[in-house]
């Protein structure tokens, strides 16, 4: 009998400790993954949205290295990753807890950050808009996550992500305020806006200019 509350008394003791760490442990991680080429207000108000209610916010650009994944102009530039996080950085200098990361694959880095970067007491929203299938991409995460990590899918509707990319980028072989300034976050100074379309600028064309199709967002 004493043996038995001994151990009844050390499996309690553990498992308050086990609350404790989880406790100090609780975090909630946003994870945003997409393409931003280039970006737009609908995407900062997304970001913005996930950095409001988290802890961190991870924005994952793609990196396409298939030629059908690359966005370019009707004149045949391209928009690339680094130009997309050049922009994102300006979008989001005042957003402490963003961070901006480029991947070749980001529906893969999300799942690996889920099954080896996280750890217990930690919540994890993966932040998508309502178009397309986009959620359906992560239904399983929960499944690589260790236990006591907690994964969901958030969806986050706004008029702004109405906007179509594939729009923008009909007018970036000659960008100017005046017809990019309604697709720009209503938050930048006119400096920021100034830097922005220095940015997209200098997109230039790629080897494979000549073959390009305008794809989609």
């Amino acid at each position: 009998m004493i043996f038995e509350k001994l151990v009844n008394h050390f499996l309690s003791v553990l498992g308050e400790r086990s609350q404790i760490n989880d406790e100090l442990n609780a975090e909630t991680i946003a994870m945003i993954p997409g393409s931003f080429k280039p970006p737009h207000k609908g995407h900062y108000a997304m970001i913005e949205h996930f950095s409001n209610i988290s802890d961190r916010t991870i924005v994952i650009i793609s990196d396409p290295q298939s030629e059908k994944s690359i966005r370019r102009t009707p004149g045949g530039k391209q928009v690339t990753s680094q130009k997309a996080r050049e922009i994102l950085e300006i979008y989001t200098e005042g957003l402490s807890n963003v961070e901006l990361v480029t991947s070749t694959a980001p529906v893969k880095w999300v799942y690996d950050f889920v099954a080896e970067d996280t750890t217990p007491g930690q919540r994890v929203l993966l932040g998508v808009s309502g178009k397309g299938d986009d959620a359906n991409r992560y239904l399983g995460a929960q499944k690589y996550a260790p236990e006591g990590v907690t994964v969901e899918t958030s969806v986050f509707s706004d008029s702004n992500l109405d906007i179509s990319a594939s729009t923008i980028r009909r007018v970036l072989d000659t960008p100017t305020l005046e017809n990019i300034n309604q697709f720009l976050p209503t938050h930048l100074s006119m400096k920021d806006k100034e830097r922005v379309i220095q940015i997209l600028s200098q997109l230039e064309e790629s080897e494979e200019s000549s073959d390009w199709i305008l794809s989609a967002d």
